[in-house]
């Protein structure tokens, strides 16, 4: 595919980093960091490798969520140290295990101080990196939060991070036609992702279900690297002939029976076909949470819950009752009416409210798989009942793949019914 061809599919690719050179420093910053230090693992094999790596962009994922002061850094081999586009040492041997602090404006790494903003660790082409107990393809970047803190981020190539998800986010036993349909949502998502979150910042997505999950080299799989060898470049887009762009192809769990439209769980300007939602699936009646329990919250526990996120919602002076505002046409809530004890009310999507209560240390909400369920009044407490599914239940279901592979579909045709109207391109 031509660069004009890649550039009408997608937004932003990422370039890969530049990097300067200050050879002189090498051999006394060797010494310094203590590589090849005998008490290392030796470097495992970092076979399979992307079928090709020109064109292929580089994802930046942010590792740790909050600014960390240290960080533990290593190696299975040699590397180089590269401070501000600068080489400030390189080594032939390992990196043991090494304590990286940031203070007063200033990096500590092992025995070695040094002015500058962001630290790069690049392992050789037959090493890897490791950030506490994870090893990783591709550099380790640590990029300032402040004076004392820093964000740890890991720049990997699109098909070797893809590796890590597909594996991350499905079952081992997965069939490979679900593991393929995986593999080209994901990649879709992530170059979304590059495009707008990653667009003039400093990372493209986070390692979790924020964005999706990602464990690095250490959680790649033969099953997952087939999967992603196998549909390498190959990405969702939508729009005119000749004008079409990638887009959010999230995805979850388990939908519970309906796909719901990206419009249930966050505001839309415009709602485009693949993510519509509406279908009726009943694929995915294997996952264990196709139905669960119903989830009971206390009128004062939802009210804390409530507060804690937004003081000024005291004004309620404790919760009267929830009531549906909005539906969906199959009965899944999208906006909920909260009335207070004192008269005001106040509207909140329904998934804001999954969240929140899933986020709190309230007894069973962690049980609130989803906003697929029906919802109703007990006097002293509110009760999610007749729930179906786990996850927002937006896109491509992960069981509900699992289950049409298993009647025989293909990853194409598994797209297509989650994704209607998308067509499957090759974006590099």
């Amino acid at each position: 595919m031509s660069p004009s061809r890649t550039q009408q599919i997608l937004l932003r690719v990422a370039p890969a980093l530049s990097l300067a050179m200050l050879l002189a420093a090498c051999a006394l910053a060797s010494m310094i960091l203590g590589s090849c230090q005998p008490d290392q693992p030796q470097a495992p094999a970092v076979e399979p490798k992307p079928l090709q790596l020109d064109d292929v962009p580089i994802v930046r994922v942010r590792l740790t969520h909050k600014p960390v002061s240290s960080a533990t850094l290593w190696t299975t081999g040699g590397y180089r140290v590269v401070v501000d586009g600068q080489e400030l040492g390189r080594s032939a041997g390992r990196l043991k295990k090494t304590d990286c602090l940031r203070h007063d404006s200033k990096w500590t790494f092992g025995r070695l101080t040094t002015h500058g903003q962001v630290v790069e660790l690049h392992p050789d082409a037959d090493a890897l990196a490791g950030h506490d107990d994870t090893l990783y393809r591709g550099q380790l970047v640590l990029v300032p939060a402040g004076a004392d803190t820093f964000y740890v981020h890991n720049h990997v190539d699109m098909e070797s991070y893809l590796a890590s998800v597909v594996a991350k986010e499905l079952y081992p036993s997965f069939h490979p036609e679900a593991f393929k349909a995986q593999a080209v949502a994901a990649r879709t998502f992530a170059l979304h992702e590059i495009a707008t979150r990653g667009r003039g910042g400093t990372f493209d997505v986070w390692d979790s279900q924020q964005s999706q999950v990602y464990g690095g080299m250490s959680a790649e799989s033969d099953k997952s690297w087939q999967a992603v060898r196998a549909t390498h470049g190959w990405v969702l887009a939508y729009g005119p002939q000749g004008k079409q762009r990638v887009f959010s192809a999230m995805f979850s769990s388990c939908n519970g029976g309906y796909v719901n439209g990206a419009h249930v769980i966050q505001p839309v300007a415009r709602i485009i076909p693949p993510l519509a939602g509406g279908q009726e699936d009943p694929d995915g009646q294997s996952c264990p949470l196709w139905t669960w329990e119903p989830v009971r919250v206390s009128k004062p526990s939802l009210y804390a819950v409530l507060l804690g996120k937004y003081p000024a919602l005291s004004r309620l002076g404790g919760i009267k009752t929830v009531t549906v505002r909005q539906a969906t046409d199959y009965g899944r809530p999208i906006w909920l009416e909260i009335i207070g004890t004192t008269g005001q009310r106040t509207s909140m999507r329904a998934e804001k409210l999954r969240y929140l209560l899933i986020g709190s240390k309230v007894s069973m909400t962690g049980t609130l798989y989803s906003m697929n369920c029906k919802i109703r009044d007990l006097g002293d407490s509110i009760e999610f009942y007749d729930g179906h599914g786990f996850g927002h239940g937006v896109g491509l279901s992960q069981w509900g793949a699992e289950d049409k592979a298993k009647r025989g579909l293909s990853a194409e045709e598994i797209l297509a019914f989650y994704y209607p109207a998308a067509e499957i391109m090759r974006a590099y």
